[in-house]
Protein backbone atom coordinates (compact mmCIF):
# COMPACT_ATOMS: atom_id res chain seq x y z
CA UNK A 1 0.00 0.00 0.00
CA UNK A 2 1.37 3.51 -0.56
CA UNK A 3 0.73 6.79 0.36
CA UNK A 4 -2.31 8.76 -0.86
CA UNK A 5 -1.56 11.61 -3.35
CA UNK A 6 -3.17 15.08 -2.50
CA UNK A 7 -5.82 14.28 -5.05
CA UNK A 8 -6.82 10.69 -3.46
CA UNK A 9 -7.01 12.54 0.32
CA UNK A 10 -8.74 15.67 -1.16
CA UNK A 11 -11.31 12.46 -2.55
CA UNK A 12 -11.64 10.39 -0.10
CA UNK A 13 -12.23 12.99 2.54
CA UNK A 14 -14.96 14.72 0.74
CA UNK A 15 -16.71 11.34 -0.37
CA UNK A 16 -16.61 9.87 2.84
CA UNK A 17 -16.59 12.67 5.53
CA UNK A 18 -13.25 12.09 7.32
CA UNK A 19 -12.01 15.35 8.70
CA UNK A 20 -14.60 17.52 10.06
CA UNK A 21 -14.76 20.28 9.94
CA UNK A 22 -13.03 20.23 6.54
CA UNK A 23 -10.81 22.74 4.83
CA UNK A 24 -9.18 22.41 1.95
CA UNK A 25 -7.12 24.80 1.87
CA UNK A 26 -5.47 22.85 4.53
CA UNK A 27 -4.48 20.19 1.65
CA UNK A 28 -0.72 20.12 1.98
CA UNK A 29 1.13 17.55 -0.85
CA UNK A 30 -0.16 14.57 0.41
CA UNK A 31 -0.72 15.41 4.22
CA UNK A 32 -3.56 17.44 5.55
CA UNK A 33 -3.16 20.45 8.25
CA UNK A 34 -4.56 19.48 11.67
CA UNK A 35 -5.04 22.59 14.23
CA UNK A 36 -4.92 23.05 17.68
CA UNK A 37 -7.98 22.34 19.33
CA UNK A 38 -10.21 23.60 22.66
CA UNK A 39 -8.27 21.47 24.81
CA UNK A 40 -4.65 21.37 26.43
CA UNK A 41 -3.31 19.55 29.53
CA UNK A 42 0.27 20.33 30.55
CA UNK A 43 2.68 19.23 33.52
CA UNK A 44 2.75 21.81 34.88
CA UNK A 45 4.90 23.53 38.10
CA UNK A 46 5.55 26.25 40.30
CA UNK A 47 5.15 29.67 38.58
CA UNK A 48 2.67 28.37 36.11
CA UNK A 49 0.81 26.19 38.74
CA UNK A 50 0.28 29.44 40.83
CA UNK A 51 -0.78 31.41 38.14
CA UNK A 52 -3.53 28.79 37.21
CA UNK A 53 -5.12 28.81 40.84
CA UNK A 54 -4.92 32.65 40.64
CA UNK A 55 -6.98 32.55 37.60
CA UNK A 56 -9.76 30.03 39.19
CA UNK A 57 -7.84 27.46 36.73
CA UNK A 58 -7.20 23.83 37.44
CA UNK A 59 -3.64 23.50 37.08
CA UNK A 60 -2.44 22.21 34.00
CA UNK A 61 -5.83 22.19 32.30
CA UNK A 62 -6.12 24.32 29.64
CA UNK A 63 -9.94 25.57 27.99
CA UNK A 64 -9.03 27.24 24.66
CA UNK A 65 -11.02 30.15 23.11
CA UNK A 66 -10.44 31.36 19.89
CA UNK A 67 -6.97 32.33 19.55
CA UNK A 68 -6.61 31.50 23.57
CA UNK A 69 -3.38 30.30 23.72
CA UNK A 70 -1.40 27.12 26.09
CA UNK A 71 1.99 27.52 26.87
CA UNK A 72 4.49 24.62 27.49
CA UNK A 73 7.77 25.29 29.52
CA UNK A 74 11.22 23.63 28.60
CA UNK A 75 11.29 20.19 29.97
CA UNK A 76 7.59 20.04 29.97
CA UNK A 77 5.09 17.41 28.67
CA UNK A 78 1.86 18.56 26.85
CA UNK A 79 -1.46 17.09 25.68
CA UNK A 80 -2.35 18.64 22.50
CA UNK A 81 -6.09 18.11 21.17
CA UNK A 82 -6.81 18.70 17.31
CA UNK A 83 -9.91 20.82 16.52
CA UNK A 84 -11.00 18.60 13.83
CA UNK A 85 -12.36 14.96 14.16
CA UNK A 86 -10.84 12.16 12.13
CA UNK A 87 -12.05 9.41 10.83
CA UNK A 88 -9.58 6.29 9.16
CA UNK A 89 -11.23 4.06 6.60
CA UNK A 90 -10.47 0.89 7.59
CA UNK A 91 -8.88 0.23 4.53
CA UNK A 92 -6.25 2.53 5.53
CA UNK A 93 -3.58 3.69 8.22
CA UNK A 94 -2.79 7.61 9.06
CA UNK A 95 0.61 8.42 9.92
CA UNK A 96 1.04 11.43 11.99
CA UNK A 97 3.68 14.28 12.81
CA UNK A 98 4.51 17.67 14.20
CA UNK A 99 5.31 20.33 11.94
CA UNK A 100 8.52 20.80 10.84
CA UNK A 101 8.75 24.27 12.19
CA UNK A 102 7.49 23.77 15.43
CA UNK A 103 9.82 20.29 15.72
CA UNK A 104 13.08 22.68 15.47
CA UNK A 105 11.80 25.00 18.20
CA UNK A 106 12.45 21.97 20.37
CA UNK A 107 8.30 20.22 20.36
CA UNK A 108 8.66 16.44 20.36
CA UNK A 109 5.69 14.30 19.71
CA UNK A 110 5.92 11.05 21.89
CA UNK A 111 2.60 9.73 21.67
CA UNK A 112 3.56 7.66 18.41
CA UNK A 113 3.36 7.67 14.75
CA UNK A 114 0.34 6.34 13.50
CA UNK A 115 -3.82 6.04 13.94
CA UNK A 116 -5.30 3.17 13.74
CA UNK A 117 -7.78 1.71 11.02
CA UNK A 118 -11.14 2.75 12.09
CA UNK A 119 -10.59 5.53 14.67
CA UNK A 120 -12.49 8.29 14.57
CA UNK A 121 -12.98 11.63 16.88
CA UNK A 122 -10.36 14.20 17.67
CA UNK A 123 -6.31 13.58 17.86
CA UNK A 124 -4.61 13.91 21.07
CA UNK A 125 -0.54 14.19 20.91
CA UNK A 126 1.15 13.75 23.47
CA UNK A 127 4.31 16.22 23.03
CA UNK A 128 7.34 17.14 24.90
CA UNK A 129 9.07 20.36 24.73
CA UNK A 130 12.74 19.95 24.76
CA UNK A 131 13.62 23.50 23.89
CA UNK A 132 15.13 26.27 25.81
CA UNK A 133 12.45 28.35 25.61
CA UNK A 134 8.86 28.32 26.49
CA UNK A 135 6.22 27.33 23.31
CA UNK A 136 3.04 28.64 22.89
CA UNK A 137 0.43 27.68 20.86
CA UNK A 138 -2.95 29.72 20.22
CA UNK A 139 -6.21 27.76 19.53
CA UNK A 140 -6.55 27.19 15.66
CA UNK A 141 -3.23 27.59 15.47
CA UNK A 142 -1.56 25.09 12.73
CA UNK A 143 0.22 22.56 14.12
CA UNK A 144 0.45 18.83 12.92
CA UNK A 145 -0.08 17.11 10.26
CA UNK A 146 -1.91 13.42 8.74
CA UNK A 147 -0.42 11.29 6.10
Amino acid sequence: MSFWSGEKLRERIMNEGLIDPFHEKAIDCAAYTLSLGKSAYTSGDGEQRTEALNQGRTPGVWSLREKETVTIQPGQFGFLTTDESVTIPNDAIGFISVKASHKFSGLINVSGFHVDPGWSGPLIFAVYNAGPRELVFSQGQELFLLF
